[in-house]
């Protein structure tokens, strides 16, 4: 039976269960991925925000 264990969320190397990464290298690239992902949904909802102003201002309230 395979023991219970986790997946790199960089490089899919096995890795002790509950873990993200497996290495400082991976560690640092995660952590690069999940600024540059913050980034974009910011970005997102600020996009979504000035149609919504657009929208508005188009009905005229």
């Amino acid at each position: 039976m395979i023991p219970p264990h986790s997946h790199c969320q960089i490089c899919g190397k096995a890795i002790k269960y509950g873990e993200i990464v497996c290495s400082e290298k991976c560690k640092k690239e995660y952590e690069n991925f999940i600024k540059k992902r913050k980034m974009y949904i910011y970005i997102m909802y600020a996009a979504l925000f000035f149609l919504i102003i657009l929208i508005l201002i188009q009905l005229g309230i």
